[in-house]
């Protein structure tokens, strides 16, 4: 296991090179001149991603630095039903504005659907309010620059989710990566797969509307984009990018609105039984009635506008090129990435879900120029996203040292691991060749 994945302080300073503890940054700008007093925590979009990721695991770790005295839905069922969930005392919200008058929120969580995340994120920047986000920062272009343009008029900060990042295997990427060992760094190439459940299931929700999500361009791959960017230290600089819609949506022969009413039930190889999850019928079924969402809607619905092929090539500001592509509709999951250096190459394979099993979950090879091959060992992990969401709630909410490049991704990672999704869209839509400097003023 490489030291510095840990997060101690000594094997930090020791596995970076770093000469002194006073090179190492606090990891959190949210607590840096905080009080001692209890942040005042609310939450803005109540559903799973902020009932599990933001919700219990902060009332069962964090009680002694947060309060939660909001949460907020426009579905006040599901609000209720977070409440139950949390098991917190705080009141539940349909009107924003109300929660921030009333609770007086001091950090806001926004997990909202993508398409609002700019909305709340700029009303609570102008209200004083810090703000973390789930990714994607925002959807498009104009939404970027509305929220760019907030930060800066506000003294208040915005840390984005990007849980990839603090995998230890992504940061065991990272800094071999930054040690010179393959040399300057050429091409890349860049495959992502979502298999038939993962995949499938971004066409059964609110994901599959171009105008809630920003198409997986956005949703998804801003998560990988944003790893990119990081492992590269560098910025996106242009994107040329095809995709199309070959699998869901229209292309199915048989539909319905959702799964549960659904007469072809028995045959389709895509239905889903919610009914299984007592979690999802309590937040999601036990509440349609009020916004007739459905949580297992049927991957064949006719509405889908987005895609679910996709391929890019992306310039980097320090003249390296990517190869990029995703596919939701594969029969494994995973991802393989390999750095085309000048002095080697590094390859990485990674398996989350497939019908066989691999001898390890993630490879990671080095092969240097007129030498030889080997593995480098994987630092174990535990928890979701394959050890990312502890040591991201962990980052953000405990004042711990890191080396610099572990900091917290802030709102220019935001913003450019979003610009890199937004440019592929257009270039798709538009058929060309998209600057990423023409779409926002940073």
């Amino acid at each position: 296991m490489s030291e510095s994945c840990c997060w101690n302080r000594r094997d930090f300073v020791k596995a970076a090179g770093v000469a002194a503890a006073a090179s190492l940054l606090p990891a959190n700008p949210l607590f840096a001149d905080a009080a001692p007093a209890k942040r005042r925590y609310a939450i803005v979009g109540t559903g799973d991603r902020a009932t599990g990721m933001w919700g219990t695991p902060l009332v069962e770790r964090y009680s002694d630095l947060l309060e939660f005295v909001g949460l907020c839905d426009v579905n006040p069922k599901r609000a209720a039903v977070a409440r139950e969930f949390l098991q917190v005392n705080c009141p539940t919200f349909t009107s924003f504005d109300q929660m921030c008058n009333s609770a007086r929120p001091d950090l806001l969580m926004v997990t909202t659907v993508d398409g609002f995340h700019a909305e709340y994120i700029t009303k609570a920047l102008d209200r004083g309010i810090d703000v973390l986000t789930e990714k994607p920062m925002v959807i498009d272009e104009k939404q970027c620059q509305a929220v760019v343009d907030a930060e800066k008029r506000n003294s208040r900060k915005i840390v984005v989710a990007f849980n990839y990042r603090y995998a230890p295997k992504h940061q065991l990427i990272k800094e071999t990566l930054s040690s010179g060992e393959i040399g300057r760094i050429l091409s890349v190439d860049f495959s992502w797969y979502l298999d038939v459940y993962h995949g499938a299931d971004y066409f059964r929700r609110w994901h599959r509307l171009r105008a809630r999500s920003g198409s997986l361009w956005v949703h998804k791959a801003t998560h990988h984009f944003d790893l990119m960017n990081w492992w590269l230290a560098s910025d996106p600089v242009e994107v040329t990018a095809r995709a199309a819609l070959e699998v869901y949506g229209r292309n199915g022969t048989v539909r319905a609105t959702h799964c549960r009413a659904c007469p072809h039930k028995a045959t389709c190889a895509f239905h889903y039984d919610m009914t299984t999850n007592e979690r999802r019928m309590k937040l999601y079924a036990g509440c349609e009635d009020v916004d007739h969402y459905y949580r297992d809607g049927c991957v064949f619905r006719e509405d889908v506008d987005i895609y679910d092929t996709m391929s890019a090539l992306v310039t980097y500001s320090n003249g390296v090129t990517m190869t990029y592509s995703v596919n939701a509709f594969m029969p494994f999951e995973g991802y393989r990435v390999a750095f085309n250096g000048e002095k080697g190459r590094l390859e990485i394979r990674d398996y989350e879900r497939q019908p066989w099993k691999p001898e390890t979950e993630t490879e990671v090879a080095l092969t240097k120029s007129f030498g030889q091959r080997r593995l480098l060992p994987v630092p174990a992990a535990e928890g979701g996203h394959a050890g990312g969401d502890d040591r991201l709630r962990d980052l953000i909410f405990r004042k711990v040292a890191v080396p610099d490049h572990m900091k917290l991704p802030d709102s220019r990672a935001g913003a450019m691991s979003c610009l890199t999704g937004i440019a592929a869209r257009t270039s798709v839509e538009q058929r060309r060749t998209v600057k990423i400097a023409e779409l926002v003023r940073l």
